[in-house]
């Protein structure tokens, strides 16, 4: 497991307001090179300060708990989550309560990582709600989340110069190794 910080690229790309820590943290793992950058207590804990969220301790079963609720929302931002995604982020969303603020809207009840977890599901909420959640999209090579910027929300991959390059110049590959057609 490596230690070296989450790439960056994802800048131009990146969720405006709120929605933005839901994008962080989906991009807390590398599925492309097995990179996981909350995969202990300590780095759970870093990365939370990192972002302003106060936490006095974190638990190995609270890291296991935020990954679960991590995957679970990359399937919901691919769009078809499974039924047990699904079950995940309903068993944690009725855990992580929330309460109404006049000022703030949706805010986390409760402190440490039930009220992160709290206020990411707030944020969802709120996005499905305004119809921002669909430009939250999951490249479908390294699934990465990115920030779709185009016109008809049709934006497939997280950077055309890196995953979209790799798989157009993979089925170029495959089409010429096929050899010609009938």
């Amino acid at each position: 497991m490596s230690k070296r910080r989450p790439p960056q690229y994802d800048l131009p790309h990146a969720a405006p307001g709120s929605l933005r820590l839901v994008q962080q943290f989906l991009n807390t793992s590398d599925h492309e090179y097995g990179n996981e950058w909350i995969g202990t207590p300590k780095d759970f804990a870093s990365w939370l300060a990192e972002r302003g969220i106060d936490v006095r301790r974190v638990t190995g079963a609270e890291v296991a708990r935020a990954r679960s609720v991590r995957e679970a929302l990359r399937e919901l931002v691919f769009g078809a989550p499974a039924p047990e995604a699904r079950a995940v982020l309903e068993s944690e969303a009725a855990r992580a309560t929330l309460r109404v603020s006049l000022d703030q809207g949706l805010v986390p009840a409760r402190p440490g990582v039930d009220g992160f977890l709290g206020s990411l599901f707030a944020v969802v909420h709120d996005s499905m709600r305004d119809g921002s959640w669909q430009r939250l999209k999951a490249c479908p090579n390294c699934h990465w989340a990115f920030w779709d910027e185009s016109k008809n929300r049709s934006a497939t991959w997280c950077s055309m110069e890196l995953c979209g390059n790799r798989l157009k110049t993979k089925r170029y590959r495959a089409r010429r190794a096929a050899g010609p057609g009938p």
